[in-house]
């Protein structure tokens, strides 16, 4: 994983600086040359490009990535921009999160029961027509048809008011203080020995039953999330969340609540179906590949009903490459979802991302792809780990 990780450093950073772009020249209107060379001596630019890369690494394991060079959130550090725009993204993939592998495990169980017969060859149909199209041309088509079609059909009444402009700039009545990277780090330790205290309390009382053990597990455990508990409610208290939908239910926030609806419907609905397809596609192949294993036909045989034999037998087996491609898709959705953020205005990593490139802001450029990559390296090691989860006769050695 760490040599993955300083691979992707140098390739980026070097890659950055070969942009035929320099962001401190588009941003010159009205500067002396001198404010220029200061400019270039302060962020290190003027340093040889083996130095630069010295200090790149350096600063990256401290913890400083620098700040913005232009754009909304100029002068801002990269840290503060990722805490900031990062959970908007998060919240944007929730629904897709829960939602698309419910339905698509199903559709793909469904087909895969029903072979070459009516469903099955519905779904298979509108799943290959859904893996056809891109994403940025069904974000048009569902803008069009409500934004328009709809609008016009019901005589100009279907009309949805958004009371604030969709920013992560302006000023709620909940906290928008920036917390520190400290502040963060001690929260999520906290988080981590709440979710500790849960477990042993969950171990516990599997015990309780059995032996005088599992009630001083469930002690432990409850000691453990009082312990937890308290510094995160400081945390909310002093910085909020930055979940709009979360932070607007705590502090008693309707206006942004509703705002923040709805600028999720749609780009949820998109992400949702561009998802759907190839989930299906693969649950679909798994199952009946499993249903032609020798223990499928041997329960038939023993008369267990045919839906224990799909829920309880089949589909578990079915799931293990699956379930690759689920969490698989969520960290890729981080990245996918920048033509759904371009094409709907939402202001979230995707869209900042893509902003960076086009401006040419190098820092922020690095910290965004760092983000990315340590997402999706995590959520390869999460797949391994699942993959003992759904069956225990996967070892790793």
């Amino acid at each position: 994983m760490i040599p993955m990780l300083i691979a992707v450093l140098t390739i980026t950073f070097f890659l950055s600086h070969a942009m035929a772009i320099n962001p401190l020249q588009s941003m010159m209107t009205g500067w002396d040359i001198n404010i220029y060379f200061d400019e270039m001596e302060r962020l290190g630019l003027n340093e040889p490009i083996y130095v630069q890369y010295a200090y790149y690494l350096r600063d990256f394991f401290t913890g400083n990535w620098g700040e913005s060079y232009s754009g909304q959130f100029q002068g801002w550090s990269i840290n503060d921009i990722i805490i900031t725009v990062l959970p908007r993204t998060l919240e944007l993939m929730i629904i897709p999160i829960i939602i698309s592998p419910i339905i698509a495990v199903k559709l793909g169980t469904t087909s895969a029961k029903n072979r070459k017969k009516r469903k099955d060859i519905l779904i298979r149909s509108v799943a290959v027509v859904g893996a056809g199209f891109p994403s940025f041309w069904i974000a048009i088509m569902l803008q069009f048809f409500f934004g328009r079609i709809i609008y016009e059909a019901t005589f100009f009444e279907f009309d949805i008011d958004i009371y604030n402009s969709n920013s992560v700039t302006l000023n709620p009545s909940f906290p928008d203080i920036i917390p520190t990277q400290s502040s963060v780090f001690v929260a999520v330790m906290f988080f981590f020995l709440m979710i500790g205290g849960v477990l042993l309390i969950y171990r516990g009382n599997k015990l309780r039953k059995k032996n005088q053990v599992g009630w001083y597990l469930i002690l432990s455990g409850a000691l453990l999330c009082i312990i937890g508990i308290v510094p995160i409610i400081i945390y909310i208290n002093t910085y909020g969340t930055k979940f709009r939908l979360l932070d607007s239910i705590i502090f008693n926030d309707p206006i942004y609540f509703w705002d923040t609806i709805g600028h999720l419907v749609l780009p949820s609905i998109s992400m949702t179906f561009l998802s759907l397809a190839g989930i299906t596609r693969l649950t679909r192949s798994s199952m009946l590949e499993v249903l032609d294993q020798d223990y499928i036909r041997t329960a038939r045989a023993k008369g267990v009903r045919e839906k224990e034999i799909i829920n309880n037998h089949a589909l578990r087996n079915a799931l293990i490459p699956t379930s690759n491609l689920i969490i698989g898709g969520v960290a890729s959705s981080l990245l996918g979802s920048v033509f759904i953020e371009i094409i709907y205005g939402y202001s979230g990593f995707g869209g900042i991302f893509f902003s960076a490139i086009i401006n040419g802001n190098i820092p922020l450029i690095n910290g965004c792809v760092m983000v990315a990559t340590i997402i999706l390296l995590s959520s390869n090691l999460i797949t391994d780990v699942l993959y003992t989860i759904i069956d225990p006769r996967i070892i790793y050695t």
